[in-house]
C-alpha cells in the first residue's frame, strides 16, 4: 500500500501522523490531570453541606455525647471544637454572607435568616479564597445552650497538577512534541535521500554512457523519475557519440579536400597567387581545425591526474620568449599550484589567453600564478586596450570579436576564448576578464586546487 503513494502523499503522512500524536498525548495527559484534580480537590458545595450536617448533629445531641461526635468529624484538614464564646475574628479573614445562607439552606434545625435577628451563624474566608471561591476556612454556629461550635479548616486544599519526574505536563508535551518533529524529520529525510542521490548522479554526469543500471528506491514519482533521468543520460551519450563520429568524419574529408588544393597550388605557375593561395589554404585549414576543436568540446579528456599550473605557465612563457614574443612570468615563485586536469587542455587554456594578449597588446604581456586555500589562479595582462565593460561577458562567446574586421592578424577566428572558457568549465573553474594594471586587459584562469 504504501508503495503507491506518491512523494508528497508520504510528506503529508508524516506532518499528519506527528500532529496527531502530539494532539493526542496533549488530550490524554490533560484528562488525566483533570481527573486527578476533581478526584482530591471536592466542589464547595459538599463542604457547606457537610458543615450544616455538623452543626444539626451536634445541635441535637446530647451535652455528654458531643465530644464523641467531635472526634468523629475531625481530620486531617478540618477541626471541630465547641468553645464558650465566639472567637475573635482574626486579621485578614471576611465573613462570606452567601455561604451563611447556603448553610441556612442545608441545615435542618438552623432557622431561615430574620432580617432583624442575628442567629449567631458566621462563615469566614481569608484574603485569597474570599474573591475567588465558595470554601471557607472558619464557620461558627452558636448553639441553644449558649456554646459556639467552631469549624475551622486546618489547610486550603490546593489543585493537584500531575507531574512525571518532577516535570509539568505542558513541558512533557513539548518535550514529545520535539521528539516527534525529530522522528519526522528523520522520515522526510528517508524519503528525500533518492533524490539526493539522483542528483549527485546527475552533476556527475560527463557525458559518457552510464555504467550499470540505475539504482531506484522511494516513491512511484521518485522512481519514474529516476528512469526517466537514466534514460536521458543514455540518449545524451549516445546523441555524443554520433556527434564525434560525424566531426571525425567532416574532418577527415575536409582535410582531405585541403590536401589536394595545397598540391595545385603548389603546382600553380605565378609565384605570388601560388603564395596567396597557399596562405588561404592555411588560414581555411586553421579556422576548421580551431572550429572542430569547439564543437568536439575541445577533447577535454574525462580522466584526470595532477597537473601543476605554474608548470604549465612557466613552459608556456619560455617557448613564447625564445620565440621573441613579449611574454614575462611575474611574482612569486609558486612552490605548489597543482589542479586536477587534462595537462593538455589546461596548456591550450593558457596558450590561447597570451595569443590574444600578444594579439592585442602593444609589446608587454606579463604572467603570473597564484596559489591559495583551495584555489589556483592564472593571471594574463597586457598593455592594449583593453575590455570595455560592455564587452566583459560577450568576448567569450563563440566567433564574438571586438575588432569587426576578417584581418586574420587581429581578427582571428574568434574561437579562442570561448574554447578557453569551455576547457576551464569542464575542469570546474571560471576566466573573467577585467582591467589591468598595465593598461590593458587582464583575465585571470581560476580551477579548484587539489586536494591534499
Amino acid at each position: 500500500m504504501l508503495s503507491r503513494i506518491g512523494l508528497l502523499g508520504r510528506i503529508m503522512l508524516i506532518l499528519m501522523a506527528a500532529l496527531g500524536a502530539v494532539i493526542v498525548a496533549a488530550v490524554t495527559i490533560g484528562r488525566i490531570e483533570r481527573t486527578n484534580v476533581h478526584a482530591t480537590q471536592a466542589a464547595p458545595y459538599p463542604r457547606l453541606e457537610q458543615a450544616a450536617g455538623v452543626i444539626d448533629l451536634v445541635t441535637r445531641t446530647g451535652p455528654d455525647l458531643r465530644p464523641t461526635i467531635l472526634r468523629a468529624v475531625s481530620g486531617i484538614r478540618l477541626r471541630a471544637t465547641i468553645q464558650d464564646a465566639v472567637p475573635p475574628e482574626e486579621a485578614g479573614m471576611r465573613r462570606m454572607p452567601r455561604a451563611e445562607a447556603m448553610l441556612r439552606a442545608f441545615s435542618e434545625v438552623m432557622p431561615r435568616a430574620d432580617p432583624g435577628r442575628d442567629d449567631g451563624l458566621r462563615a469566614y474566608a481569608d484574603g485569597e479564597s474570599a474573591g475567588t471561591g465558595w470554601r471557607p476556612v472558619r464557620i461558627v454556629a452558636r448553639l441553644a445552650d449558649g456554646h459556639v461550635l467552631v469549624l475551622d479548616e486546618l489547610d486550603t486544599p490546593r489543585p493537584i497538577t500531575l507531574q512525571l519526574f518532577g516535570l509539568a505536563p505542558g513541558l512533557w508535551i513539548g518535550i514529545l512534541g520535539i521528539a516527534v518533529a525529530g522522528l519526522a524529520l528523520l522520515g522526510a529525510q528517508r524519503e528525500m535521500r533518492p533524490l539526493r542521490r539522483l542528483s549527485a548522479t546527475a552533476e556527475a554526469f560527463d557525458g559518457s554512457p552510464p555504467q550499470g543500471p540505475v539504482p531506484v528506491s522511494g516513491a512511484p514519482d521518485v522512481q519514474r523519475l529516476a528512469r526517466s533521468v537514466h534514460a536521458m543520460q543514455e540518449r545524451v551519450a549516445a546523441l555524443l557519440q554520433e556527434r564525434s563520429f560525424l566531426i571525425g568524419a567532416i574532418s577527415h574529408d575536409l582535410k582531405t579536400y585541403l590536401t589536394r588544393l595545397r598540391l595545385r597550388a603548389e603546382s600553380w605557375p605565378d609565384a605570388q597567387g601560388r603564395a596567396r593561395m597557399a596562405a588561404d589554404i592555411d588560414g581555411m585549414t586553421d579556422l576548421i581545425e580551431t572550429s572542430l576543436a569547439f564543437a568536439r568540446g575541445t577533447t577535454v579528456s574525462q580522466i584526470r591526474g595532477r597537473v601543476d599550473l605554474a608548470d604549465l605557465a612557466a613552459v608556456e612563457a619560455a617557448e613564447r620568449s625564445a620565440l621573441g614574443q613579449p611574454v614575462t612570468l611575474v611574482g612569486e615563485e609558486v612552490a605548489e599550484a597543482s589542479v586536477p586536469g587534462d595537462a593538455v587542455a589546461l596548456r591550450r587554456v593558457i596558450a590561447n589567453l597570451l595569443d590574444n594578449a600578444v594579439k592585442f597588446g602593444r609589446g608587454r604581456v606579463e604572467l603570473a600564478v597564484e596559489a591559495g586555500a583551495g584555489t589556483c589562479s592564472l593571471r594574463v595582462e597586457d598593455d592594449g586596450p583593453g575590455v570595455g565593460t560592455a564587452e566583459a561577458a560577450a568576448i567569450f562567446s563563440p566567433f564574438y570579436r571586438i575588432e569587426g574586421s576578417r584581418n586574420r592578424r587581429t581578427g582571428g577566428s574568434g574561437l579562442g576564448l570561448a574554447i578557453a572558457r569551455q576547457i576551464a568549465e569542464a575542469h570546474g573553474g571560471t576566466i573573467a576578464v577585467c582591467p589591468g594594471r598595465l593598461g590593458g586587459a587582464c583575465f585571470t584562469l581560476t580551477l579548484p586546487r587539489t586536494a591534499g
